[in-house]
């Protein structure tokens, strides 16, 4: 009896430590960072940012969403100012996302190791007195690379503006603009200023920089493309210090105070030469003066005389007849079938009847 006592006792202890182990390594799934997350305008923070649970704002969303993650939003709404700190998609598809950020930046990154995609959002800085009431729409202290798709920011001081101060000093970040809409930016749309030694490469494509006083600066440190975009309706089209800023094709800068340049053109851009015009010979038929035949009086000639007279005169002897005449017009012209002194072709016969 006494050992199965302690039998049941010991099952019972190992019962215990099973189900505290099952505790202790299942409590953790409870907080596990999902890869997709969710944001709505009538969401709350404490939800755990599932599609049917969504958090209301992107802060709120990030710290519940794994690195590589992508946070989308279910609905139109401001979804506030957001840090991110790792790798991280902002997806606003199909709605009109935005972030409001007055007296601060809309999205500030701090990763050097961050992949960060922005999509589809609509950033702006509210302040009525100065009409730039944000600091910048987009900053990169660091990140290993940022993309814009489809993203308007306006009323920043700096629309994009790109320190990459604590950037890894050994890597270029490359940073993509494309489809951009950036507008009523008090300093610059585009700033990319490296500090600190640090690179970056910036492709603008398929975008707008107007109404801010420098569309596109480049600093040291930074190497700029653009295609197919309009940097029009500035003070300054571009700035560029030390850097290289390239025209890729289909750029145009219009109603800017001062234009500035690129600092080349993309050999593809340059328009194709107009083909040299090939004279074709043209024949001009030399001119044959047109010869004529006076017809010469040829009554009362014999027949010799009579052929000589045409050939000298540039016609022929036609038809020859004879006709009874007296004995002193024997052999000698009678008529002729085409009257003296009548102008005619070259080489016209002319009949005649002889006497006989």
């Amino acid at each position: 009896m006494r050992t199965s006592l302690l039998r049941r006792g010991t099952a019972a202890a190992v019962l215990s430590l099973v189900s505290t182990g099952l505790i202790a390594f299942t409590a953790p799934a409870a907080h596990a960072q999902a890869t997709r997350t969710w944001v709505s305008g009538v969401g709350d923070d404490v939800n755990p940012c599932s599609r049917t649970a969504p958090c209301k704002t992107f802060a709120g969303a990030i710290s519940k969403t794994a690195a590589g993650g992508t946070i989308s939003a279910l609905d139109s709404a401001g979804f506030g100012a957001v840090t991110i700190t790792k790798s991280i998609i902002l997806d606003g598809t199909g709605t009109q996302a935005s972030i409001l950020a007055t007296g601060t930046n809309g999205v500030v990154i701090t990763s050097d190791t961050a992949d960060v995609v922005l999509r589809n959002l609509d950033i702006t800085g509210s302040n009525p007195t100065t009409g730039c009431g944000g600091l910048s729409g987009v900053r990169a202290n660091a990140v290993n690379s940022l993309r814009l798709d489809g993203v308007s920011i306006s009323g920043f001081q700096r629309g994009v503006e790109l320190p990459l101060g604590t950037a890894n000093p050994d890597v270029f970040v490359d940073v993509t603009l494309h489809e951009v809409d950036l507008a009523n930016n008090c300093t610059a749309g585009v700033s990319a200023e490296p500090t600190n030694g640090r690179r970056t490469r910036v492709v603008l494509a398929e975008s707008h920089i107007s109404t801010s006083n420098q569309a596109l600066v480049a600093g040291p440190g930074s190497e700029a493309w653009v295609s197919s975009s309009s940097l029009s309706l500035n003070n300054v089209g571009i700035v560029k210090t030390g850097a290289a800023v390239h025209d890729m094709c289909g750029n145009t800068m219009v109603g800017n105070a001062s234009d500035s340049a690129f600092t080349d053109v993309a050999p593809a851009c340059a328009p194709a030469p107009t083909p040299a015009t090939v004279q074709m010979p043209v024949y001009v038929p030399t001119p044959v003066p047109a010869t004529y035949c006076v017809v010469p009086q040829l009554k009362g000639l014999t027949l010799a005389k009579a052929r000589t007279a045409l050939t000298a005169a540039h016609c022929d002897l036609g038809k020859v007849t004879k006709g009874k005449a007296a004995k002193a017009k024997r052999g000698k012209v009678l008529s002729q079938a085409v009257p003296a002194k009548l102008e005619v072709r070259s080489g016209t016969k002319v009949a005649i009847k002889l006497g006989k």
